[in-house]
């Protein structure tokens, strides 16, 4: 329990930090909500009422006419959401405003571990401390007002209380880091592999039965995913369900263990769901649809409501907009959209039942953030955020009879994406996986079973001539991740973004040298992407991911400096220098759209929106004249914006998709444009000459690595538009682990 004492204290520090010390309103309003609140009365935490008490408007305030409230309430969650980012990092106690209302959310956030899997249910450490601090404060209380005590004596009881106040607080610390070191270290050595699959694995799903485990599986020797179930009470093979060339992902089982849903992709941004029918083998498909998010990697979402109604899957009707969780009838095929992302997020991209089937928790964002919400979807109530970090989510299961979830995140960039445990209601996460071990996408069996996936990924640069058709060869040697190449104007450097010191930093390699050069020393504290040369070659650009916020960086090579050009707490990516170095184009959807704006490259002045139709890939022209950009619809559109005039035009348009988010390279008046046709590991790199407009196939791109969170693949073309230099997997595989312990008590039955 939350004492009043403490949420005093912690309103002491939020009011007085520099983000509210001088927001008189918002002070005004967050000590109005908060003391309310705490006091019981939740009832006059309505619109009207705030107006009149706080913002002294009239008896007859009418909020369809005067939005106050509800903007000063959008102010503060924003100044909440930034003093938890920054100064309250670290705070015991949070205070949320959820979207929707103002009754506050508060939340003991105390950074107390538990990575026990067996008995989750019992009482969390924190609480065990929290009783020895209730014990301090009434010793205090006893000794201060105890009038009999001596005073000599009373300083000489203080000094012991303490003492062993102390000393107790002390062993707990010390009890509690061991424990978590010792049942983090039991539940590693209680890892193993399920050798049940020959190859690539994922999507691992649980009958109701607990007897199957389904899952996509790549099989070894071969490129695409098909589903297989394997019986896990023997050892016989592992049966593929269905026949075909094309790829197929998510399997969910029927609540009646008689039908399995999956996912089949018909092409880059087409799918379908489809039923399988166990007895009879029987297909049918529920519906198409689209989705053009770029990262195959995050296959659509599905899964099948407790009561076998209906399905959910995540759908991206219109490029450029957000994904969006919709429900499908089984029975009718009607959809019903349950969810509406902001404008300027990603949107909702993977999402799971509840046990009950009334909530659906899921992934807001490209990186993301855990959320919940009704089945009845964000039109009748908002959904609740319960993480705030924005380190990712990596697959969702549900747990403790639907009071908490489990998920794949990276609560620190220095760390691998692990399992954490959160109460449904929100609160502080727990650790459930070790530090250093990667594990990402939970399946729970409904005997408490857990298994989940485990990544290594191994990706290194390949420089392959393009103008006399040689073979590629191995630029550099790395047991790491090497991405994002980009020659340097002058074709003899080439600037990467490689883990080689287990996080991604900014390298620099020089032909000809034995080694490359780190450049930047970030140590964890967020995410490098995609450098980007000044015409002059002293200078790169790169954007920097920190606490959930995108920023753009520069980093002088004579002096080996670096400053930060943008503030947002949003989005600024991708920057490119225009052709004569005086100007950053960037992608950024500070305004609520995300849209190009530019801005002197010294950092100085006024940055200016440009246009909306491109947001990641686009490149200057070498004379300076135009800016290239593609369009992603049903087709891949290559176009380009006069920087004189304003017109534009389209230049080549092709059937497939765009292979990598960075997807342009420009040597002189020709272009290159990288294409997949279903497959984002399989490109075809197209060179366009933009006189002519005609277009060829210039090189086939084969084993790129997935795009992931931890780096971006892409390519460059040396400036002499001789040599292409990409990503290339050495190697890369997921293999399914399981904890035999279970995380429910026995004959508990939990949703997958």
């Amino acid at each position: 329990m939350i004492r009043h004492g403490e949420v005093d204290a912690q309103m002491q520090r939020i009011l007085e930090s520099s983000i509210f010390v001088s927001a008189a309103r918002s002070r005004q309003f967050l000590e109005f909500c908060v003391g309310r609140a705490m006091r019981g009365e939740t009832s006059d935490l309505k619109e009207t009422t705030i107006a009149i008490e706080v913002f002294l408007r009239a008896a007859d305030y009418d909020p369809k006419v005067d939005p106050i409230v509800r903007v000063h309430a959008r102010r503060v969650r924003e100044k909440l959401d930034q003093y938890y980012r920054t100064t309250g990092v670290n705070d015991p106690i949070r205070i949320n405003l959820p979207k929707g209302g103002y009754v506050p959310q508060i939340l003991r956030t105390l950074p107390i571990r538990r990575t026990e899997f067996a008995d989750w249910g019992e009482q969390l450490p924190d609480e065990r401390l929290a009783s020895l601090y209730d014990c301090r404060a009434s010793s205090m209380h006893h000794l201060a007002t105890s009038a009999r005590v001596a005073e000599p004596a009373l300083r000489k009881l203080k000094l012991m209380t303490g003492v062993i106040f102390a000393a107790l607080v002390g062993f707990a610390i010390v009890w509690i880091w061991w424990g978590q070191r010792h049942v983090a270290a039991a539940s590693f050595n209680a890892l193993s592999p399920v050798d049940l699959f020959a190859g690539n694995t994922t999507d691992s799903s649980w009958s109701p039965d607990g007897k199957w485990l389904a899952a996509a599986m790549i099989p070894r020797g071969e490129d695409t995913s098909h589903i297989y179930i394997q019986n896990v009470r023997n050892e016989t093979p592992p049966v593929r369900l269905t026949e075909g060339s094309l790829s197929e992902t998510r399997p969910v089982w029927s609540p009646d263990n008689h039908e399995i849903a999956f996912v089949r992709r018909i092409d880059i941004s087409h799918f379908e769901i489809v039923r399988f029918n166990l007895a009879t083998r029987a297909l049918s498909v529920v519906g198409r649809f689209v989705s053009y998010w770029p990262i195959l990697e995050d296959h659509p979402a599905l899964d099948w409501s407790p009561d076998g109604r209906s399905l959910l899957t995540t759908e991206q009707p219109i490029a450029g907009n957000p994904m969006r969780i919709v429900l499908v009838s089984i029975a009718t095929g009607e959809r019903t959209f349950v969810t509406s992302p902001p404008v300027n997020s990603s949107g909702d991209i993977d999402a799971k039942f509840s046990p009950d089937g009334r909530w659906i928790a899921f992934r807001r964002g490209g990186l993301g953030d855990l959320y919940v919400v009704s089945v009845e979807g964000e039109q009748v109530k908002p959904a609740t955020r319960l993480t705030f970090d924005t380190k990712g989510v990596r697959g969702i299961a549900w747990i403790d009879h639907g009071r908490s979830i489990l998920y794949g995140t990276q609560r620190s960039e220095t760390e691998p994406y692990g399992l954490w445990k959160i109460a449904k209601d929100g609160g502080m996460p727990q650790p459930v996986t070790p530090a250093d071990f990667d594990a990402i996408n939970p399946a729970v069996s409904p005997s408490g079973a857990l298994v989940f996936e485990h990544r290594q990924l191994v990706t290194e640069l390949m420089e392959q001539p393009i103008a006399t058709g040689g073979d590629a060869h191995l630029l550099l040697t790395s047991d790491k991740s090497d991405s994002s190449p980009a020659y340097s104007p002058d074709g003899k450097s080439i600037a990467f973004v490689s883990t080689r010191t287990g996080w991604g930093e900014l390298w620099l390699y020089r032909t000809g040298s034995s080694a490359p050069v780190q450049l930047t020393h970030f140590r964890g504290e967020g995410l490098v992407f995609i450098p980007s040369w000044a015409p002059d070659g002293g200078s790169l650009a790169f954007s920097f991911r920190k606490d959930g916020a995108t920023n753009i960086m520069v980093y002088n090579l004579a002096s080996g400096s670096m400053r930060t050009l943008t503030e947002t707490r949003h989005r600024d990516f991708n920057p490119v220098y225009s052709a004569d170095g005086r100007y950053l184009f960037y992608s950024s959807n500070d305004d609520g759209t995300s849209r190009i704006w530019r801005m002197h490259a010294d950092g100085t002045g006024r940055a200016e929106p440009l246009f909306v139709e491109a947001v990641s890939s686009f490149l200057p022209s070498s004379d300076g004249r135009w800016l290239y950009f593609i369009e992603q619809d049903a087709q891949l559109s290559l176009w380009r914006r006069s920087l004189i005039d304003g017109s534009t035009e389209q230049i080549f348009h092709v059937a497939g998709r765009a292979t990598f988010v960075d997807n342009l390279a420009i040597a002189g008046n020709r272009v290159y444009l990288a294409v997949s046709q279903s497959d984002l590991s399989v490109s075809d790199l197209f060179e366009i000459d933009s006189t002519a407009k005609h277009a060829h196939v210039v090189a086939h791109l084969r084993d790129l690595p997935p795009l992931s969170e931890s780096g971006i693949a892409g390519f460059s073309i040396s400036p002499d538009g001789r040599t292409l230099i990409v990503d290339h997997t050495r190697h890369y595989a997921t293999e399914l682990y399981e904890v035999k312990q279970g995380l429910t008590m026995p004959g508990e039955q939990y949703g997958d």
